[in-house]
């Protein structure tokens, strides 16, 4: 009788045991899903969060170029211009385009670079409504289109068709760029809209000859810029304020 009570109480041991074991095992499974689910929630609003710092770093920029063109045509009485790169088959690996920005002063001897920057990673200018774009340029979804709030286009409406031209500029190839000019007196012509979003480059082999290297996100999160004929910039910092 003894033997068998003996043996019970092993056999509740070793049971408890057991499931003590499982329950633990159990536990640091779930912890693990919850971490897991946890730094996968992290992950994606960093990331927004880092997008999002992108585009408003990328609008301080422009703005600041504008500044400085504007400056630099009142100092030393000559026309400025800032030039944006627009030629999706230009620099090889198409990494100027829509993000290589030059801002240069007009001399007896020509247009003279006074400086250059590229927009952030995944931050690129939207095109004026140019005669022709590269196609596959704009994301299509049909909750956000990329339109203004009137219905018309949302377009960079300060860069325009007559403004580009081609040139070389840091490089060995002529390559087509549009511009805004600055008279000595810090105006413009061409007041109007400077519109930046967000974007990813397109897989190579994805596109032809006539498509576009990178695709424009939704412009849910659109930010820029209006520019006035005073050559005075104001920020804009949603799609629905263009």
């Amino acid at each position: 009788m003894n033997m068998i009570a003996s043996r019970l109480s092993v056999t509740r041991k070793r049971t408890s045991a057991e499931f003590a074991a499982a329950f633990t095992l159990m536990e640091v499974l779930a912890v693990l899903g919850l971490m897991v689910a946890l730094s996968a929630f992290l992950v994606g609003r960093l990331g927004g969060i880092n997008r999002s710092a992108s585009l408003k770093s990328a609008q301080a920029l422009v703005a600041n170029l504008v500044g400085l063109a504007r400056t630099k045509a009142v100092a030393s009485g000559q026309s400025c211009r800032i030039l944006w790169q627009v030629d999706p088959l230009g620099d090889g690996e198409s990494r100027r385009y829509l993000r290589y920005m030059v801002v240069q002063l007009q001399t007896a001897g020509g247009w003279q670079t006074v400086t250059d920057a590229f927009l952030p990673d995944g931050v690129y200018v939207v095109p004026g409504n140019f005669a022709a774009l590269p196609s596959g340029l704009f994301a299509f979804t049909a909750a956000v289109p990329w339109t203004k709030v009137d219905g018309t286009d949302l377009r960079s409406t300060a860069l325009r068709s007559n403004q580009i031209s081609s040139e070389t500029i840091n490089g060995i190839d002529s390559e087509q760029w549009v511009s805004i000019v600055f008279s000595s007196f810090g105006t413009t012509l061409q007041s109007g809209d400077i519109v930046m979003g967000l974007g990813h480059r397109r897989a190579p082999g994805t596109y032809g000859l006539d498509g576009a290297p990178i695709e424009l996100d939704p412009p849910a999160a659109v930010r820029g810029l209006t520019l006035s004929a005073y050559g005075l910039p104001t920020l804009i910092n949603s799609r629905t304020s263009f």
